[in-house]
């Protein structure tokens, strides 16, 4: 295992971000930059060692400055839409950015993704390690409080990519941050994940309408083509799921003490597999449907379910409907605390 640093590129305002290359034992490569803590490449071998890149992503900073979905970016305060970009907090009513229609996404013009982190790197026994620290002032994008943001990233020997989250705040404040990764196992570029295989352990999910706004219905996915489940292939589902996007899903145990597996996902062809674990209490599963054949990525243009999504996360909207799609508050004196894992093998 080890870590190296070096020069990523020179940001508008002429900092540099750095990038970091972490590797275990395994032969897997991770490189990761402060910029907006973007996850950049995941180089993992399948069934026969040959190793491929199965993240999406762009080229270099200069395609990442220039605009892209949220390819392996911190994405918060809130990751997802909150409905008329608006909340009511203790009182107070809170106007945010209209970044997706009449709606706030992913935190606002300038959220986590935009900003340059902090960066430690260390080596732990096992593990190849990069601690990210933000502070968020507030009034940030329209949200109260200051928030003190630590994210890390494992990169472990036993094949996983580990992300931890600790946050403060002096202020009550919404908070539902999450990884934006895309993934293809084939290989980034390569096809898309129709032929992936995928199973989510959730029994229901949030009602979105055309816009894809949460409307604050939790609805059973029993009989449904979201019902996952069980294994399936991708492909002979997307038709009948709503928009052929995904859906935010909700884990029976809601948020857990310790990360427990909620989602896996097979690429037959290479035999490569990902297993998701986490604390959180649910997960945005998205099947980039909205990613348009002029997104230019590594090596090319991607194109419709180029990648997949497993964010793991609290429901956006539950700022405005906590009784439905669960509370998404954080106060001060309250540490949040989460940990998400995906591991990867081959078979």
């Amino acid at each position: 295992m080890s870590i190296t640093r070096e020069d990523y590129g020179q940001l508008p305002d002429g900092r540099t971000a750095e990038l970091f290359t972490l590797t275990n034992a395994q032969g897997m490569v991770l490189r990761v930059t402060n910029y907006g803590g973007l996850l950049l490449s995941l180089e993992v071998p399948d069934r026969d060692g040959k190793k491929a890149d199965v993240l999406l992503g762009k080229k270099d900073l200069n395609g990442y400055l220039a605009g892209h979905p949220f390819f392996g970016a911190i994405t918060g305060r809130v990751a997802g839409r909150i409905t008329g970009a608006k909340f009511t907090l203790d009182g107070t009513e809170y106007q945010l950015d209209k970044t997706d229609g009449d709606n706030c996404l992913h935190g606002g013009r300038d959220g986590y993704d935009k900003q340059l982190w902090e960066p430690t790197a260390l080596e732990e026994e096992g593990a190849s390690v990069l601690k990210l620290r933000y502070i968020d002032p507030a009034g940030h994008n329209g949200f109260p409080g200051t928030v003190d943001c630590t994210v890390t990233y494992r990169l472990t020997d036993a094949g996983e990519l580990v992300i931890d989250y600790a946050f403060l705040t002096d202020k009550a404040t919404p908070l539902a941050v999450t990884n934006h990764a895309y993934f293809n196992l084939r290989g980034e570029g390569n096809g898309d994940v129709l032929g992936h295989e995928i199973q989510i352990l959730a029994d229901t999910y949030a009602v979105a309408n055309d816009t894809m706004t949460l409307t604050g219905e939790v609805r059973s996915v029993e009989g449904q083509a979201n019902d996952l489940r069980q294994p399936v292939i991708l492909g002979e589902r997307i038709a009948g799921i709503h928009l052929h996007h995904g859906d935010n899903y909700f884990f029976q145990s809601g948020r857990t003490a310790e990360p427990r597996l909620v989602a896996r996902v097979r690429e037959p062809e290479s035999g490569r597999v990902m297993e998701c674990l986490t604390t959180e209490p649910g997960v945005q599963f998205y099947s980039s449907a909205m990613m348009e054949d002029t997104e230019t990525g590594k090596h090319g243009n991607y194109f419709k379910h180029a990648g997949l999504c497993l964010e793991t996360q609290g429901c956006p909207e539950g700022v405005n409907q906590p009784d439905t799609l669960g509370d998404i508050i954080l106060r001060p004196g309250t540490a949040f605390t989460s940990r998400t894992i995906y591991r990867f093998s081959a078979e």
